[in-house]
């Protein structure tokens, strides 16, 4: 029995933010065959669960990347109140549009909606997931002490303001941030990704890591590429990621995920003594 740990956005989603029949038909063959597949993503629990079911999909989520782990009776992880309210003191007079994660919803500050303005085309495009996310809540007024933070998503067209305020937050040591996009930052409890969340599972299932074959594109999914025995990028990843992989599979818009899950032995098989080439041969 194996493990497949999959990402969604840039990775099992196609440009259309859907699952392909053939990304499907190789989930359904691998469980049916008595594999694991899990999807472990920076998306809200909530909103992956309604994607699979979309699909006709059954698998365990890990969400708001390693913050929801949702098998079994299910665990969260929120940040702090001194955390949370730390981090809105630092935000809310930055301009980012933010997402605040909870459990049930996503709150959408309506005054950070300015900061969506002025991005090109490019930045427009990236930020389509953010803007199109499920069980989004426009709200006039935060009291974030109240809260249940799960997860801060912050998104700027000015890469130096994110770059300076993921410098400020890594500074505090209160809480863990990280990318799954060039124009934004994510924000959950101290310690937790997804490679942390990757080995709760494997605890979970009396798997080691050997086992498990972690699929993704973006910067958040490097801690599951350090922690999984292998790592798969798509083509479409950034060059960081994909240098940090044990292979190389198609586009998400080609149905790499597929590609990978139905290949993978036979990459395997034609490993020894092959690197840097498309398709398993790193």
């Amino acid at each position: 029995m194996r493990c497949f740990a999959i990402d969604l956005d840039g990775t099992l989603l196609n440009k259309e933010h859907g699952i392909s029949d053939a990304n499907q038909a190789a989930i359904n063959k691998r469980q049916a065959q008595g594999d694991i597949v899990i999807i472990v993503t920076g998306r809200a629990a909530f909103d992956a669960r309604r994607i699979l079911a979309q699909h006709g999909l059954d698998c365990p989520v890990i969400g708001a990347n390693g913050a929801e782990i949702e098998m079994g009776q299910g665990r969260r992880y929120f940040l702090n109140r001194s955390s949370s309210r730390t981090v809105w003191e630092i935000v809310r007079s930055t301009n980012v549009f933010i997402h605040i994660y909870l459990q049930d919803k996503i709150l959408l500050p309506q005054f950070s909606l300015v900061a969506l303005q002025g991005g090109d085309r490019a930045f427009q495009e990236a930020i389509q997931a953010q803007l199109t996310q499920y069980g989004v809540e426009k709200v006039d007024e935060i009291t974030i002490d109240q809260l249940d933070v799960i997860k801060f998503m912050f998104v700027s067209p000015d890469r130096w303001r994110l770059e300076h305020l993921e410098q400020q937050l890594l500074q505090l040591k209160i809480c863990s941030v990280t990318r799954s996009g060039a124009y934004n930052l994510e924000v959950m409890a101290n310690g937790v990704t997804k490679g942390t969340a990757i080995q709760e599972i494997a605890r979970a299932y009396e798997m080691t890591l050997e086992d498990i074959i972690a699929i993704g594109d973006n910067q958040n999914d490097l801690p599951m590429f350090e922690v999984a025995g292998t790592s798969i990028a798509m083509v479409n990843a950034e060059a960081s990621v994909k240098s940090r992989a044990t292979y190389l599979t198609g586009d998400h818009d080609e149905d790499g995920v597929a590609e990978a899950l139905n290949d993978l032995e036979r990459w395997e098989q034609k490993k020894e003594g092959q690197h840097g080439e498309h398709l398993g041969h790193r």
